[in-house]
Order: C-alpha cells, then sequence, then structure tokens
C-alpha cells in the first residue's frame, strides 16, 4: 500500500450520506457519521435491519432523498448491482463500497454497465465476529485503516467523497490498487478466516471429556470460527485465485514440517521448529503498531509493576521525562491474587537496551524482549 496523505482542501464537507446495507459496516458507519452531525439515509432489503439501525441512531430510512455520497455495504455479490440501481436511480452523486474483495465486483461492475467515474472502491478494514445492525458501533474504524482502491476512471469527487467518508469515522484512508488490495487480504484477513474455522473444526472430533482441555490459547487463535458463513462464503469465492495460492503456501510449510516430525532425528525436529518460531516472531514484529504505519519492528521492554495505584502512571511519566517515545503499550500482565504485574512497552529499538539499564538503575525490574 502507498501513501496515506490527503489535502484536506480537496476533501468535501460531507452533510448527507446514504447506506445501502444496515448490517454490522452499514449500521456502523451510519452511527459514525451520525455523531458528527452528518445526515444519515438508511437503506436494506431487510426493512427489519434498517428499523433496527435506525432505532440506535444511525440514520433514518431512505425515501428516494438524493445524496451527495453513498456507500454500498450489502453482501459481497450484491455490490455491483447496488452501485448500478443508485447510478440509474440517480440517488447519488458518488458512489463508494465496503467490501472485503474488490478485483471481481469491479469486473462484475463492468459487465453491469456501472459508472466508473463516480464509483470509488474502499474497503474499511475492521469487524467483528458477530454480524447485524445490534452488532454495530460508533467506534469500530476507530484508528482502523479504510482501503481506498480507485481505478483509472474514478473521478477526482468519488475519491475525495471517500476519503472524507473515511475520516469522518475516524478511520486512516490508505490509498492501494484492487490488485494489491486483494492480495494483501488474502494473505492477512480471508487465509486467517479459513485457518481459524479448520482448527476449530477439529474439535468435533475430540470426545466431550477431551474439549474442556482446551485452552486460552487455542480460544484465541479459533476466534475468527465465529464468524458468519454465508457471508465468509461470499468472499472466499470472489477472492479465490489470491486465497488459493496462499493456502498452497501454507499447505507447503506444515507438510514440510510434518515429514521432518515423522522421519528425521531429534535434532532436525528441533531446527524446524525453531525456524518456523522465529519466522513467526519475524513476521509479528513487521506489524504496524498504528493504523497506516509503515510496518518496522519495535523494541519490547517489559518492566514489572507493583500492584498498587499508580505504578502505570509513573512508569510511563518517567520514561518520557528521559525523552523516550512510548509507540505502544502491550497488555498487561497481572493475576487477582499476584502482588505485581508486568507491562510491555514498544519504543525505538535503538534505545530499548539503554532504557532497561536506566529503569533496572533507579530501582524498576525491567527486560528487553527477544
Amino acid at each position: 500500500m502507498v501513501g496515506s496523505g490527503w489535502d484536506d482542501a480537496q476533501l468535501p464537507r460531507l452533510r448527507r450520506v446514504g447506506v445501502v446495507g444496515t448490517g454490522l459496516i452499514g449500521t456502523s458507519i451510519g452511527l459514525a457519521l451520525s455523531a458528527q452531525g452528518v445526515e444519515v439515509l438508511l437503506r436494506d432489503a431487510d426493512e427489519a435491519q434498517v428499523a433496527i439501525a435506525a432505532k440506535m441512531g444511525a440514520g433514518h430510512p431512505w425515501a428516494g432523498e438524493r445524496v451527495e455520497h453513498a456507500i454500498v455495504a450489502t453482501p459481497l455479490p450484491t455490490i455491483p448491482g447496488e452501485v448500478r440501481a443508485l447510478a440509474r436511480a440517480g440517488l447519488a452523486d458518488t458512489v463508494s463500497d465496503a467490501g472485503s474483495v474488490k478485483v471481481r465486483p469491479l469486473v462484475e461492475g463492468v459487465q453491469l454497465g456501472c459508472d466508473l467515474s463516480t464509483w470509488c472502491p474502499a474497503h474499511p478494514i475492521a469487524g467483528r465476529e458477530r454480524h447485524g445492525a445490534v452488532s454495530a458501533r460508533a467506534d469500530l474504524f476507530a484508528e482502523r485503516v479504510w482501503a481506498i482502491c480507485p481505478v483509472p476512471h474514478t473521478g477526482a469527487a468519488a475519491l475525495h467523497a471517500t476519503v472524507a467518508l473515511a475520516l469522518a469515522c475516524g478511520a486512516t484512508p490508505v490509498r492501494t490498487t484492487p490488485q494489491r488490495h486483494d492480495e494483501a487480504m488474502a494473505t492477512v484477513s480471508h487465509v486467517p478466516q479459513l485457518v481459524a474455522s479448520a482448527l476449530a473444526g477439529v474439535l468435533v472430533g475430540l470426545s466431550p471429556g477431551e474439549v474442556p482441555l482446551a485452552g486460552q490459547g487455542f480460544r484465541d487463535t479459533t476466534r475468527l470460527a465465529d464468524s458468519d458463513a454465508e457471508l465468509w462464503a461470499g468472499i472466499v469465492e470472489g477472492n479465490r485465485g489470491p486465497i488459493a495460492r496462499r493456502v498452497r503456501d501454507l499447505g507447503s510449510r506444515l507438510t514440510a514440517l510434518a515429514d521432518v516430525l515423522d522421519a528425521a532425528g531429534a535434532d532436525e525436529v528441533t531446527a524446524a521448529v525453531t525456524r518456523l518460531m522465529r519466522d513467526g516472531h519475524t513476521g509479528r514484529a513487521l506489524l504496524p503498531r498504528k493504523a497506516g504505519a509503515t510496518a518496522r519492528s519495535w523494541g519490547w521492554v517489559g518492566v514489572v509493576l507493583d500492584d498498587r495505584p499508580g505504578q502505570l502512571a509513573a512508569i510511563v511519566g518517567l520514561i518520557s521525562a528521559w525523552d523516550v517515545n512510548i509507540e505502544d503499550v502491550g497488555p498487561f500482565e497481572h493475576s487477582l491474587d499476584a502482588p505485581a504485574g508486568i507491562v510491555e512497552l514498544a519504543v525505538d529499538p535503538a534505545v530499548a537496551d539503554s532504557l532497561v539499564d536506566r529503569l533496572t538503575s533507579t530501582g524498576w525490574t525491567a527486560y528487553r524482549r527477544s
């Protein structure tokens, strides 16, 4: 993905926006825009969902008024048809969509005769395992990436309105191409969903007495398995090529490990597992800690905090006084009956070791996470 900077002078102030599709994403968009004083009009084939979204404060039913911009947040296979319907009815000056696949809907949109100059493909990269209007949240997109995927035919008005919409929802707009978006999403979203579902499915083969042996690690790894099956079937079908390539690559890695486990000696097994784990560490370190930020590795410093008020504020204040920027704060590890807990802080790798030394010299118990 490429730069995310935008010229605010080019962005319109959205006053009336139409939302087609009042599920989790559409209703959350409505809630976020309504909180910013934008008039939101809601439409969905399921009138009950519209009623719920309206009751929650996401907007009011769309009765044919013209809007400055409309966003289509319906299931993936229906997006091109909805975009065309909006254009034919003359309901919106410009349109964007919230689909998690970009190339396939564009191809189908061209086949349907959609006006690409008024349509800016996009994808707010946020969600929950739960779906429907009742699961919507106004802050769903806060500090999340909103992929902006214009094509050469996309007009400036559509592009700028889509960026303005993302910003109004609290997201960070990041520009990329439809092709690069789909390749990336296969790796970071679509295949993880399939892996989580496949892994959770193996529980079916366990006896009732064995299932309780699954700990928090298994629950965390399979959290995505609660996602809506029908919705994901459409997503996977729509991005089948990139997903197939990623599945084969992942499968080959696991098959190679299985071959080592079956036939190799202890030293080879240890080496293979170590390589796999270290590759995982490297990959995790590449993840940006802030929405839209350039991926880089941070130095993680752990600090033991006594279980008493003010400890977290004290350590943050001390580090800030040393002019060290804390880029991210990891989860606070603390048992309810323990006298102390551990917090991990992300800093510039160049200062991580010296920070540990300074903290230790001032009486804190600190370490550098490998």
